[in-house]
């Protein structure tokens, strides 16, 4: 396939179109009594911490267990406004293309390192989020955790910038949100 600068513009223009979309739908459900679903992986450290700051918040994440792809299609069926993890990248994958089939897009996959986003991943509607991310230092999870369990009104904790946590290349937070 030739890309010419007319494809490209094209291309920006329908993901440009598509983002307040996608991002004020997840908005408008959260905030009409849907619920939101967290998800992590109880062997990462960043998975247990993401888990006690969503509790904290008032949102239990859900431990991956079992078959993923079972696991997510119970997750899926549920239909949370939007569904956010910490997890291994091969758990992420397989949620990501269960819920793709229930309706669901990647918003955004978080490193727990400096750089924020993973690769070209991070929808425009997202990139607060990756900047609170980036500036939690090494307190990415807790932060990602209190945001997913009430995006509009976040209170973070305080920065830990100079700790970067020994599991952040295996680690990997995720945001699925539903497509328009």
């Amino acid at each position: 396939m030739k890309v010419s600068r007319r494809t490209m513009l094209a291309g920006g223009l329908a993901g440009a179109l598509a983002v307040p979309t996608v991002a004020g739908l997840a908005r408008w459900r959260w905030q009409h009594g849907s619920h939101t679903g967290l998800v992590h992986d109880a062997s990462l450290a960043a998975g247990r911490r993401f888990a006690e700051a969503g509790a904290a918040a008032g949102r239990p994440s859900v431990e991956v267990y079992g078959d993923t792809v079972r696991f997510a299609r119970e997750l899926v069926a549920t239909r949370p406004a939007l569904i956010a993890g910490i997890t291994r990248r091969a758990d992420a994958l397989l949620i990501a293309e269960v819920a793709g089939e229930a309706g669901y897009v990647i918003a955004a996959q978080l490193r727990g390192d400096d750089s924020g986003c993973a690769g070209n991943t991070c929808d425009g509607s997202f990139v607060a989020l990756t900047r609170l991310m980036v500036g939690a230092g090494g307190m990415w999870a807790e932060a990602f955790a209190t945001w997913a369990a009430n995006p509009p009104g976040t209170t973070l904790p305080p920065a830990a910038a100079a700790n970067w946590f020994p599991d952040r290349e295996l680690a990997l937070g995720w945001l699925l949100v539903p497509r328009s």
